[in-house]
């Protein structure tokens, strides 16, 4: 095999504004350096001086394939120190900065400077240093003539900081709150985080509808700083997982389907009601070579649909990322302005108000330039089966404009998009039975069982019915209330993010976070 680079092109949508395009091109392996380096710009980008005082960020992650033995993918593990890395540009100022990490896994790449707006990051040159020892994982023979592919997914950064969790609703007795008083929201600050939040009953109105065991200093209560998946994952990314994995990984993607095997066209791997379905392209050879998947036409912008919490875990795990728990799932909405918690707003959307608009494709469904009918409305967000033409998620920040503000687009109180709508985001958390809480911050790494799934020490194994996962933030396919921010209607779990019979699942995706420190 001779060395091959492999350029990806992640195109999506921004943060308040439209067409934002994340480009990562011309990659190079400089072998006596141990250096990759590639070309990378995307738009709308921020780091602000006031009101959140967060930034967007790039997870670059690197994938390489040696060119003798199984031929995996394995993660190529980076220099944990950041100035092993470099940002360069040809002419004008250098904007980047390369955070690097204490596991190797990938990098984060961000503005250096403050801004008081979002601004277009125009072509950068990013060289990244590798292991010294070029280790990967799982553990591959390396040479110089081994295959790399570079991969991107826009974050946003949810600072420290204390927020409110539950907004104060009675109507919903499975609601966060202040111990016993389903009306009181709580208040997770530093001491809690560093103590831990104790029994269920201290943040639930019922121990049912908590975790069974008293959550310690250990599970991410969501105050510490983290980075979020600014979309739901994509469709895109999905099948650069899928096609990154050996023919039996393949194969427990698609047994959900029964009888399906990735040695036969046309097999798929996801399938939704309007065309949204990834595919055989190529067929596989039984248990030995892995087929080749694409996606269908008018896809490649939307979230993945129809996927359960293994699917999910298991692309979290290879990407260096991890599960978030649901009351990071509400830090990321409600948010805290300058030190300050946000006050709750009961039945409030993650776009801080009770308003919502019902939102329908208005053309181009599924393209790069998909639009939003009625687009400038307060809290456009999909839900409620209402596109009857379409029956599937809308493009990624669809409702956002040139002019758009947070309610307009729909945005959460960082900037991160349809944490409301859309599908639904597959969390840890929830109540009755499960013992979550030996959940923590440990991310993926890169390494899968030899079936394709997540094994990562205190991850919930499965979704479903008391499993220790829950969804929240509504999707297309289901009513109004479950997007509300505190809504925990699915704290039991469902056997809507299950691994049987995934056609019930229509409306679940989800994304991933990854705990970091300034």
């Amino acid at each position: 095999m001779k060395n091959i680079v492999i350029i990806f092109l992640f195109m999506f949508v921004s943060n308040f504004a439209f067409a934002n395009n994340l480009n990562i091109s011309n990659t190079s392996f400089n072998a006596v350096n141990n250096t990759i380096s590639f070309s990378i710009s995307w738009d709308n980008s921020w780091k602000l001086t006031t009101g959140p005082s967060n930034w967007d960020a790039v997870w670059v992650f690197v994938k390489r394939q040696a060119c003798s033995t199984t031929n995996i993918w394995a993660s190529a593990l980076i220099s944990a120190t950041s100035a092993d890395h470099t940002s360069t540009v040809s002419s004008g100022t250098n904007l980047l900065t390369v955070d690097a990490t204490a596991d190797g896994m990938g990098v984060f790449i961000r503005r250096s400077a403050l801004t008081t707006a979002t601004g277009n990051i125009g072509t950068h040159t990013i060289t990244l240093k590798l292991n010294a020892s070029s280790t990967t994982s799982p553990a591959i023979v390396t040479s110089s003539t081994d295959n790399f592919k570079v991969m991107g997914l826009e974050m946003v950064y949810v600072p420290q900081g204390s927020f409110y969790l539950g907004d104060g609703r009675s109507t919903n007795s499975s609601n966060f709150s202040a111990g016993n008083n389903a009306n009181t929201p709580l208040l997770i600050d530093a001491s809690k985080q560093n103590s831990g939040l104790g029994v269920s009953t201290v943040y639930c109105s019922s121990f049912t509808y908590g975790c069974p065991s008293a959550l310690p200093s250990t599970f991410p209560l969501g105050y510490n700083g983290f980075y979020c998946m600014k979309y739901e994952l994509g469709v895109s990314s999905y099948i650069d997982f899928i096609n990154c994995l050996t023919y039996d990984q393949q194969a427990q993607k698609q047994s959900k389907w029964g009888a399906v095997y990735p040695n036969a066209l046309n097999a798929k791997i996801t399938d939704d009601w309007n065309s949204i379905s990834i595919k055989v392209s190529v067929p596989g050879t039984y248990n030995t070579i892995p087929a080749t998947f694409v996606q269908s036409v008018n896809s490649y912008y939307r979230p993945i649909n129809e996927i359960n919490w293994q699917d999910l875990t298991s692309y979290l795990d290879w990407s260096g990322l991890r599960p978030m728990s649901e009351f990071e799932f509400e830090k990321a909405c409600r948010g805290n302005n300058a030190g300050t918690p946000n006050t709750p707003v009961a039945g409030e959307y993650p776009w801080g108000s009770t308003v919502i608009y019902q939102a329908t494709s208005g053309g181009n469904y599924g393209l790069a330039s998909e639009y939003i009918s009625a687009a400038g409305q307060n809290g456009v967000c999909q839900y409620g089966w209402a596109d009857w033409a379409t029956w599937s998620p809308m493009r990624s920040g669809a409702p956002a404009t040139a002019t758009s503000n947070r309610v307009q687009a729909g945005a959460a109180y960082y900037g991160i998009m349809e944490m409301g709508g859309n599908v639904y985001e597959q969390c840890v958390g929830g109540g009755s039975g499960y013992d979550y809480s030996s959940f923590t911050t440990t991310n993926g790494d890169g390494s899968l069982t030899s079936l394709g799934l997540a094994n990562v020490t205190g991850w919930p194994a499965s979704g479903g019915a008391n499993s220790g996962t829950i969804l929240r933030g509504g999707s297309f396919a289901n009513s109004v209330s479950y997007v509300q921010v505190s809504d925990r209607s699915y704290y039991a779990g469902t056997t809507l993010n299950s691994e049987a019979n995934n056609n019930s699942a229509n409306g679940v995706g989800g994304r991933g976070v990854r705990s970091m420190s300034y």
